[in-house]
């Protein structure tokens, strides 16, 4: 499980991704954190950044936080970088950083966004298999993903912890506009007997570069989740796109 707390409100955080500052003890190095995807393969891998920052990563690095083999089958990621200032530049609104270093990388979890077909045929849409969640973070859309970080309570029977999982559902698509419903399901009954529960916070990017939204203008996004208040905002299309 992700660990790490949120506590923002809805969409409000696209640009999120990175904070910077300057090392005392480093001259003109500094550090900057955030949410990432992949791309590229070894040793050339290409990170964007969810408000579009570029960061080539030295392959030194990259093979010391991932033992050497590279990222694997991982896009979605949260870095602590470091860099140089003679390493950054800015073109055409755009902010590129080479050579630099990674330190404590947090993986995603990563899932496909899945149409109500077939969340009804995986049996998650049953109601006594969505749990509320505690606590909706930063829920946001770049890169191809939406990110949604939140608290909630997964389920214990006999000292054992029950698989639970989150899925992103395309509830409805329509010119221009689209509705995702979030279901949180712990895989036991509400009114199963002898069942404990502790709190965990989650950090899961749903996949929704497949999705059809007819239409050509900005695209309204509703999001639902049991436990948290529907919120609704308009994005550009590009967010729907794989970073390249």
């Amino acid at each position: 499980m992700n660990k790490k707390i949120y506590l923002t409100a809805f969409l409000c955080a696209v640009f999120l991704c990175l904070v910077s500052c300057e090392l005392d003890d480093v001259k003109s190095q500094q550090i900057m954190n955030g949410y990432f995807t992949i791309t590229g393969s070894s040793p050339n891998y290409k990170l964007i950044a969810d408000n579009g920052t570029i960061v080539y990563p030295t392959s030194s690095s990259v093979s010391d936080i991932t033992k050497g083999f590279g990222f694997g089958n991982h896009k979605r990621v949260y870095f602590n970088i470091y860099y140089n200032k003679e390493n950054m530049t800015t073109e055409n609104e755009t902010i590129t950083i080479r050579n630099a270093e990674l330190q404590k990388v947090t993986y995603l979890i990563e899932m496909k966004t899945i149409c109500e077909e077939e969340a009804t045929k995986a049996g998650i849409m049953q109601e006594d298999s969505i749990f509320p969640i505690n606590t909706l973070g930063n829920c946001w859309l770049s890169n191809g993903y939406l990110t949604s970080l939140f608290a909630a309570s997964y389920s214990i029977i006999n000292d054992i912890i029950v698989e639970s999982d989150a899925n992103l559902c395309a509830t409805n698509i329509s010119d221009n506009a689209v509705t995702f419903k979030m279901l949180y399901n712990r895989h036991t009954k509400k009114n199963d007997t002898n069942v404990k529960s502790n709190k965990e916070n989650y950090a899961y990017s749903f996949d929704i570069s497949k999705l059809n939204i007819p239409g050509n203008d900005s695209v309204t996004v509703t999001f639902e989740t049991l436990g948290a208040k529907t919120s609704s905002c308009k994005v550009a299309r590009n967010v729907f796109k794989y970073a390249q």
